[in-house]
């Protein structure tokens, strides 16, 4: 074989590193994103499930003031946010970008919730029994933040 038409192995180290930080980049960039440039926001928040201690300490979140994707085309959609009291809610479903934030941007399967990529919160252990049974009491809002794009992630749960 001629080594001469393949590239020196520093080459192809470098090239698979480079792919991997693209990769990790495009995996966490919008979430990266919306905790480092964007705005806050607090959503109603309830539970989805309890607490497993098999699989660590996590709260898993739904939004009630957010719409069910029922009957949607499935694909990337976009919910526009507007405040009522407090919180802020979901005014509806649209498949265009919104002119101006706030909005989140979601997939849809054309059934059931939307995945925003809230739907879930680490937390310590004791932290987390806490949020859960106010998520159960249905006394927790969800702190969001989202930056000009749609992305969001979940900062913290507090009290209403």
């Amino acid at each position: 074989m001629n080594r001469r038409l393949l590239p020196a192995r520093p080459v192809l180290v470098a090239a698979a590193l480079v792919l991997q930080a693209v990769l990790l980049v495009g995996a966490v960039g919008p979430r990266l994103s919306a905790r480092l440039a964007g705005t806050e926001y607090r959503l109603a928040a309830g539970p989805v499930d309890p607490i497993d201690p098999f699989r660590g300490a996590y709260v898993m979140l739904t939004y009630p003031a957010l719409p069910a994707a029922d009957g949607q085309r499935p694909g990337q959609v976009f919910v526009p946010l507007v405040p009522d009291g407090a919180l802020w809610k979901g005014t509806g479903i649209a498949r265009q970008r919104p002119a101006a934030p706030p909005y989140l941007t979601c997939e849809t399967r054309g059934y059931g919730p939307l995945s925003c990529g809230i739907d879930s919160l680490f937390l310590p252990q004791d932290k987390a029994r806490r949020v859960q049974d106010e998520l159960i009491g249905n006394r927790a809002a969800a702190v969001l933040k989202i930056d000009g794009h749609g992305n969001a992630a979940v900062v913290e749960v507090v009290p209403r």
